[in-house]
């Protein structure tokens, strides 16, 4: 509202500015210095949103105290995975620096959970314990200020017909993704993204969470 009226007061300023000049450059004018106005407001915007995406990236890289938390919400046991980092130099870098590496997390039972702090492009995997199921997932930038993670599930069981279902919200469609697709999902902290098999049996659970505002 502020912002409104500092922007309507300094059009109308334009507007009264060049009333002594003829009718056709008045309205030139006052229409080129609206524009202006505008162009500066948007880009002041730009400027503040390019600040918050660099301080929230700067804190997954360095400080760390990004969560996520992996929940089995089916009938079977899961391990769960950390992959390593596919390169932490930003979205658009163009080789990935995983070491091919695995690192157990967890052995999660019906209805546990398990935690573990993380960065951008930090990669997971959850696994069933005959190894049928299987999903990949990996943390990235979001450009929503109100949402800034990104999660993109991979469906990595290339020698099945299995597909993925992901559940974003109780009023969203589910999303199936096959063999070899992805699907990508801009969440806020502490958002629950479900993952289900091809029956529509819930599988896991996950969540960003930013421990200083969740507690």
């Amino acid at each position: 509202r502020v912002e409104l009226d500092f922007f309507l007061g300094a059009a109308h300023r334009t507007l009264s500015h060049c009333c002594t000049l003829p009718s056709d450059t008045c309205c030139n004018e006052a229409m080129r210095r609206i524009l202006l106005l505008a162009a500066l407001a948007a880009a002041d915007d730009h400027i503040h949103a390019s600040h918050a995406d660099i301080e929230l990236a700067r804190d997954f890289r360095v400080d760390k105290h990004h969560k996520i938390i992996v929940s089995n919400i089916g009938d079977e046991d899961l391990a769960f995975y950390y992959l390593g980092n596919e390169g932490n130099q930003g979205m658009e870098h163009p080789e990935p620096t995983w070491d091919m590496s695995e690192t157990l997390c967890a052995v999660l039972g019906p209805d546990e959970e398990a935690g573990r702090f993380v960065r951008f492009r930090d990669s997971f995997v959850v696994r069933s314990a005959d190894m049928k199921w299987r999903v990949r997932f990996h943390i990235i930038p979001s450009r929503f200020i109100e949402q800034p993670y990104g999660i993109t599930f991979s469906n990595p069981m290339l020698e099945s017909n299995s597909v993925i279902e992901l559940k974003h919200h109780d009023d969203a469609p589910v999303v199936p993704f096959g063999p070899g697709g992805q699907s990508s999902r801009a969440i806020p902290h502490g958002h629950r993204l479900e993952l289900r098999d091809d029956s529509g049996r819930p599988r896991v659970a996950v969540e960003v969470h930013l421990p200083d505002e969740d507690e």
